[in-house]
């Protein structure tokens, strides 16, 4: 029987869940302590406002400090005497309670706070304009979460038109270093005609330009309904302000008819704004795809070897020295893709949308030239120069090799802990049980710790409440200096809404309350100290940005002075990415000897890897991996890997190091 692990779907939205009532505990806040756990509730992240605390000036006077806004736990909430919005009840109103007056007020993470409040949703549509707003006054004050998140609003033109060149400027500020990163660390295209008027085909490009043209109308008339909904809603938002006046006037004066009569116009107001923020979330999406038709048109991309920044040409340079050199590839949706060549030759497409040829390179570098071309006659074509590390006087500057893949002087990697998941057997009989996750689970936790040597929590067959125990320890645990691995092998679940979740072992079919959700383990990330975290799910995880948003670096093209640069500020940033083992399809059981395709490329990367090991470069590796092993496998697979949104992701990068690998060098 072919088992696979459901895979929820890669959401460019991350939806997020607080509560609508209010829990009002009494007492002064006391130093953090350890709350008893009743159930996998009180583990939840909350945003929480702490009560203020009792201070005295001089001798005389003793005043209450403000309250405290803080994202913890309901359980270490509770202790402290706080008052929080219950997770599963929640909408925007409630969940901004606790941030939006420390926003007012001009404080940057609480500016950053609400703007993924509006982002999310919470109970609503998002609201991408609002969102915008607030991310860009916490990215004036320099907040590199809010560039972040900002850069994203300019990438996908959400709540502002799109920008690809303002986000990749505000991805690079967030980085603090520029000139050394690029933010495309692979070449992509999509297969479309071009827009030249090519002999025999002058009928299909005047279509095209007549269809463009059609589309540009359409855009227009939808930015158009834009203006006049944002305009609606606005009005709305100021009716409501004056109902609750006159609410507030009514109580006051004990009017209960009145009081009556209000209350019941207020909550007709709220859903009014309700449904105008979802048809402009709507409209909003549609409008910044600028070209939603194509959306779903087949993407190239070259895997190995690895490309870099050049002035010119498309360059891509590899370890090693003239010969036979392979080239690897994959494409999206490989059912609509006819045929792919390199250098004239046609390269057989697998099933997983796979490719790979052999081309001869001198020491000057061959030119290569990679086309497809899809079933309906579209073509795409990437031409690159292909330079070996090693080559002539053509070759760019290269690193010395006792500097490549070493960590500079003074940087401090810190301390590495993970927390590893293997659920093999399900409660439920509507969850087959799987024959690898275990495996890979011991596997992937004894490579972390006898070559990388990691502090190792495995975890098998847990259920929603261990699963929550273990990451919760992590948060309490941990400190700023340590980095974090989680890694998940098990069922996954899709809600109607486009969450993801991971399956603990007692969840139940059908009842998403029984599962653990990616917005849940994305806001315990938010929450732990260490400085670096990467979650790799052999099941997807949901809510990650795009890979454009993750600084990498050429190991092998540049200086030991700007390599040592790039480590460091890396080293230094807050990161929280995730690489997933598959987009929106299911991901294979087995198929690799006892582990999965994925778990074994990604362990056999690990096992050669003898020097620092960045997370982009371990991606490119994986997927390279993946590409070729399992290219007759029943069930496509197209790894990921991006920044984790509304988890804290600043900058920086997930290092690598073996075990006596690699000695500190440089200044």
């Amino acid at each position: 029987m072919n088992l696979s692990r459901a895979c929820p779907v890669l959401s460019r939205l991350f939806v997020f869940a607080f509560g609508f009532g209010l829990v009002l505990m009494a007492g002064w806040p006391a130093s953090p302590a350890q709350a008893a756990v009743r159930n996998a509730e009180d583990l939840m992240i909350v945003d929480c406002l702490l009560p203020g605390q009792i201070r005295k000036l001089g001798r005389q006077a003793t005043y209450l400090s403000a309250r405290r806004p803080v994202r913890t736990t309901q359980a270490d909430c509770e202790i402290r005497g706080g008052e929080y919005v219950s997770y599963d009840r929640a909408n925007y109103q409630t969940a901004l309670k606790v941030w939006l007056e420390g926003a007012m007020a001009g404080s940057p993470e609480a500016q950053n706070n609400v703007g993924e409040i509006y982002a999310k949703g919470l109970g609503t549509a998002p609201d991408y304009g609002m969102a915008f707003q607030w991310f860009k006054k916490a990215a004036e004050q320099g907040y590199g979460r809010a560039k972040i998140n900002l850069g994203f609003l300019y990438e996908q033109g959400l709540g502002v038109a799109q920008d690809q060149a303002a986000a990749l400027n505000l991805y690079r500020e967030a980085s603090g270093i520029e000139d050394e990163l690029l933010y495309a660390s692979v070449v992509q295209v999509e297969i479309r005609a071009k827009d030249e008027r090519i002999s025999g085909l002058q009928q299909q490009v005047e279509e095209g330009e007549a269809e463009s043209a059609a589309l540009r109308e359409k855009v227009r008339k939808l930015e158009q309904e834009l203006v006049q909904r944002r305009s609606a809603l606005q009005q709305t938002r100021q009716e409501l302000a004056r109902t609750e006046q006159r609410l507030a006037d009514a109580r006051a004066s004990r009017d209960d008819q009145l009081t009556q009569l209000l209350e019941n116009q207020l909550l007709t107001q709220q859903e009014q704004i309700n449904d105008q923020r979802t048809q402009l979330a709507a409209l909003e999406r549609e409008a910044g795809s600028g070209g939603a038709m194509l959306a779903g048109a087949p993407r190239l991309e070259i895997l190995d070897p690895v490309f870099v920044a050049t002035r010119g040409r498309n360059t891509a340079v590899y370890r090693g020295g003239p010969g036979t050199r392979k080239i690897v590839g994959r494409v999206t949706a490989p059912q609509l893709v006819r045929e792919i060549t390199i250098n004239g030759k046609p390269a057989p497409i697998g099933a997983n949308g796979a490719f790979s040829a052999e081309v001869d390179v001198p020491a000057g570098g061959a030119q290569v030239q990679v086309a497809a071309m899809d079933t309906g006659g579209a073509r795409a074509q990437l031409d690159f120069t292909l330079l070996p590390q090693a080559g002539g006087g053509s070759a760019p500057t290269t690193l010395a090799p006792a500097t490549a893949g070493t960590v500079p002087r003074g940087v401090k990697l810190g301390r590495y802990h993970a927390v590893v998941v293997g659920n093999n057997s399900y409660r439920d009989a509507g969850y087959p049980t799987l024959q690898s996750a275990v495996n890979d689970a011991n596997a992937v936790a004894n490579m972390l710790r006898s070559r990388y040597g990691y502090e190792t929590t495995v975890v098998h067959n847990a259920t929603r409440l261990e699963l929550l125990t273990a990451l919760n320890e992590m948060r309490e645990k941990l400190k700023p200096e340590d980095n974090l691995l989680i890694y998940y092998a098990g069922h996954g679940e899709i809600d109607a809404q486009g969450q993801g979740y991971w399956v603990p072992t007692d969840g139940v079919q059908g009842n998403p309350k029984s599962w653990v959700s990616n917005a849940v383990v994305s806001d315990i990330l938010n929450t732990v100290a260490a400085k670096h975290v990467l979650v790799v799910a052999d099941s997807c995880y949901s809510g990650t940005m795009t890979r454009a948003s993750v600084p990498t670096f050429a190991t092998g093209t540049m200086p030991p002075d700007k390599w040592n640069a790039w480590v460091k500020a890396m080293a230094d940033g807050r990161s929280r990415t995730a690489l997933t083992s598959g987009g929106v399809m299911p991901v294979p059981d087995t198929g690799s000897g006892k582990h999965s395709y994925f778990a074994r490329a990604f362990l056999n990367v690990l096992q050669d890897n003898d020097r620092l090991l960045e997370g982009q470069r371990l991606f490119q590796e994986v997927a390279t991996s993946l590409a070729l092993g399992a290219m007759d496998a029943p069930l496509a697979q197209m790894p990921e890997y991006a920044p984790i949104r509304y988890a804290g992701h600043e900058s920086g990068e997930f290092f690598f190091m073996p075990k006596g690998g690699g000695a500190a060098t440089g200044p």
